[in-house]
């Protein structure tokens, strides 16, 4: 074989290599820090607005930036289109104030799809009396040209304890006691300490009642309603409203308040 062919085959070779690569396709770079920290501050600005405009019922924000397809889940469950949704958005009736600051917004972004989540904190007057309610929201954008449509948007409360209110705890002593998810099930055990109501499944690690009426309370971090049912006297039974369901506690032992 002369030299001549052995360089000839050798450059073939080469070039054929270099077609192959070129053919390839190219691994996808990853988004410049620039690109990445301008989507956040639109995101950031754009959710602002958009809660910015609940509180005045401004339904051209919202349209703007929904897909129409978009679905939005409220905070009570309810599920609702594009349409329905604008149709709802109505400014704050008289005697009703408040504004939503957007907090912790965090962007996960696909190949033109983005996941958008930040803490909602929202504060309102209702006929001079002041709330707090913090949100969790979560947005999927999709990416059409140069411009992001929102498709989904999800809303949960943030629970947090409601201030204990001044009610009479002359009935107090008498919850003292244990109470059980009939026939075997766990038991709930109720004690007074410091003049103060603690109840819990585990005897050692009771967390305080909450009170919003005389028999009525929240277990301290947790979700539910506890509600002592008293009959001729003396109380019978606690319903526990988890998740808005009943759960019925019924009373197996009495003790004496600590």
């Amino acid at each position: 074989m002369s030299r001549r062919i052995v360089v000839t085959a050798l450059l073939a070779a080469a070039l054929q290599g270099t077609a192959y690569a070129a053919a390839q396709p190219r691994k996808r770079e990853p988004p410049k820090a620039a690109a990445a920290a301008d989507a956040v501050h639109w995101f950031r600005a754009t959710e602002q607005k958009l809660m910015d405009a609940i509180a005045k019922g401004d339904k051209a924000a919202w349209d703007q930036v929904m897909d129409p397809s978009c679905v939005y889940t409220t905070e009570e469950g309810q599920v609702l289109g594009k349409r329905q949704y604008l149709d709802e958005l109505r400014p704050l009736p008289a005697g009703l104030a408040g504004d939503i600051s957007v907090q912790d917004l965090t962007v996960q972004p696909f190949e033109n799809v983005a996941i958008v989540r930040f803490l909602a904190d929202e504060w309102e007057t209702v006929f001079g009396q002041r709330v707090s309610t913090r949100y969790r929201v979560t947005d999927a954008f999709r990416r059409e040209g140069s411009e992001w449509k929102m498709l989904a948007s999800h809303v949960s409360v943030v629970t947090q304890d409601p201030p204990g209110q001044e009610v009479s705890k002359d009935q107090w002593p008498g919850f003292v006691g244990t109470y059980r998810l009939l026939p075997d099930g766990w038991t709930f055990t109720v004690e007074l300490r410091d003049g103060l109501l603690y109840g819990g499944r585990d005897p050692k690690k009771l967390r305080q009642l909450i009170p919003l009426a005389p028999d009525a309370f929240v277990v301290s971090g947790s979700l539910g309603e506890w509600i002592f049912v008293t009959e001729k006297g003396a109380v019978t039974h606690i319903l526990n409203f988890r998740k808005f369901e009943p759960l019925v506690w019924t009373r197996v032992e009495s003790s004496s308040p600590k």
